[in-house]
């Protein structure tokens, strides 16, 4: 590209700023109504508008043409010019980081603040990035100029580190504490890039992209200017894939959800799939815990606590919240950050694996001592699952659909039913068939049963109850009711009277 996106389309208007409307709203009513402070502190992480803004700031108190009810510059006018391509000698910037001395400060700062601003009807503004970078000295001297400042003379001191900045810096200063940017702000700004530059990007790129920079707008362009660079004005999965690490996010939800309902075989399985597939798994476990804080901070705050993911995760996010019990949680994050402090282990899966086993075997445990009986219940028997009679048959047939129906209501009694099948229909009473006992006990819930029922009543047309129960020929039964189920097979089955053995 001739330019890079985040310099090509900085914002030159506040409107055209991403994000931190509160800021942007004060800074507006200031310079309407000329009440202006000396000195402005903007706090907050790299890539939020800190500099942007000041900048914006400063064109705007020295606009030529600017409009007494409007904060906006004209970005017209021969000083608007100026200060945008870096000619302005009343628009001072200083990089602390490269000027950390006093020395610096008093020739650069100091004695300059002397000198009026040559827009006599405008401001001097002294822009301080990374001010916290300054040394002892050099804040002691600069505090003198914040404390008596000259006339027309404005300072702004940006910083990503505000805990390093003395107290005495800070209280004589105008603070701005910048947020990061939400997900889908970063979203919609890169839309309107891809827009003005003819380039076709999928949605899902867009969002990976705005994932990977952490609510930085700069990063989010940066990254987009790479994919860009790639392509031929259209960017697919593989091209942005040279760029962007592979999302884990949907890998992850799946291996939240095996943990969820206790499927010890799908975790494990999960990882090792995804590690021969060549997963970084260093990125996916550090998303993993990610992840489940955020499902955690959901259950605790509440819809007030904004999830930084697009409509699928948020949804997602959201019913791990409502069935993941909170201990749960949090015994799972804190053993998960056990685990993988081990720094050196044969096998790099080894320690993530053990996390899982760890606090599912915990879980068994906790559900033993609560029930009072082991996990093979004595009650339970072993049902073959019945052949004949048109009602269990329609359910054979429809379990599918009852899997999806029930997804909606719950994620994890949808994942809970993949596992299981139906084994017998015995006075109106559709018994399913489980592998585990903590399967069935989180099934023996009034809610999920009553609405199982309504699906099952929707599909035979009549009025049925739900029970569950641990089959002890699990696995045989089950691979018999996989089979019939294939596409096509168990309605040959029905129509030939045959079974699979």
């Amino acid at each position: 590209m001739s330019e890079v996106i985040y310099r090509k389309y900085r914002p030159q208007t506040f409107k055209e700023v991403v994000g931190q409307n509160p800021i942007k709203i004060t800074l507006q009513n200031e310079i309407l109504s000329g009440n202006l402070a000396h000195a402005y502190l903007f706090v907050g992480p790299r890539g939020t508008g800190k500099t942007t803004l000041a900048r914006l700031f400063a064109r705007s108190l020295n606009c030529l043409h600017r409009g007494k009810e409007e904060a906006e510059p004209c970005n017209q006018c021969e000083i608007c010019q100026m200060i945008t391509s870096n000619r302005s000698l009343d628009i001072i910037e200083i990089d602390a980081a490269s000027n950390t001395g006093v020395d610096n400060v008093r020739e650069n700062i100091i004695a300059n603040s002397q000198v009026p601003p040559f827009n006599r009807q405008g401001y001097k503004v002294f822009i301080i990035d990374e001010v916290h970078m300054l040394s002892k000295s050099a804040f002691n001297a600069l505090l003198k100029t914040l404390e008596e400042p000259p006339k027309q003379i404005i300072f702004i001191l940006a910083t990503t580190e505000i805990h390093k900045v003395p107290e005495t810096i800070i209280s004589r200063c105008q603070r701005f504490d910048f947020k990061k940017i939400p997900i889908k702000d970063v979203v919609h700004r890169l839309s309107e890039i891809i827009e003005w530059e003819k380039v076709t990007v999928p949605d899902d790129i867009l969002s990976e992209i705005a994932h990977h920079s952490e609510g930085c707008m700069r990063d989010a362009e940066s990254l987009l200017g790479q994919v860009i660079s790639l392509s031929n004005g259209k960017v697919t999965e593989e091209l942005a894939s040279l760029v962007l690490p592979r999302s884990n996010w949907l890998e992850i939800d799946v291996l939240v959800e095996a943990l969820c309902v206790h499927n010890l075989a799908t975790a494990l399985n999960q990882i090792n799939k995804l590690v021969n597939e060549g997963l970084d798994l260093h990125t996916f476990t550090s998303d993993l815990i990610d992840y489940l804080r955020q499902i955690m901070l959901y259950q605790i705050i509440g819809p007030t606590f904004i999830l930084d993911f697009d409509e699928s995760l948020t949804k997602a996010i959201q019913k791990h919240a409502a069935e993941f019990p909170l201990a749960d949680l949090s015994r799972l994050i804190s053993v998960l950050l056990e685990k993988l402090a081990i720094k050196e282990s044969l096998i790099d899966q080894l320690p993530l694996e053990l996390a899982c086993v760890e606090f599912l075997l915990e879980k068994k445990a906790q559900i033993q001592t609560a029930s009072g009986e082991d996990y093979t219940p004595t009650e339970s028997k072993s049902y073959t699952p019945s052949e004949s009679g048109s009602d269990i048959k329609k359910i054979q047939n429809s379990w599918n659909k009852i899997i999806t129906d029930a997804k909606d209501f719950n994620h994890s009694l949808s994942a809970i039913l993949q596992t299981a099948h139906p084994v017998n229909l015995d006075r109106n009473i559709v018994v399913i068939g489980l592998e585990f006992a903590f399967h069935r006990d989180q099934l023996h819930k009034p809610q999920i049963k009553n609405h199982l029922s309504g699906i099952l009543e929707s599909i035979l047309e009549r009025k049925v109850g739900v029970d569950f129960v641990v089959d002890e020929n699990y696995q045989e039964n089950h691979q018999v009711f996989k089979g019939r189920n294939e596409s096509g097979i168990g309605e040959a089955l029905d129509t030939f009277g045959g079974r699979i053995v």
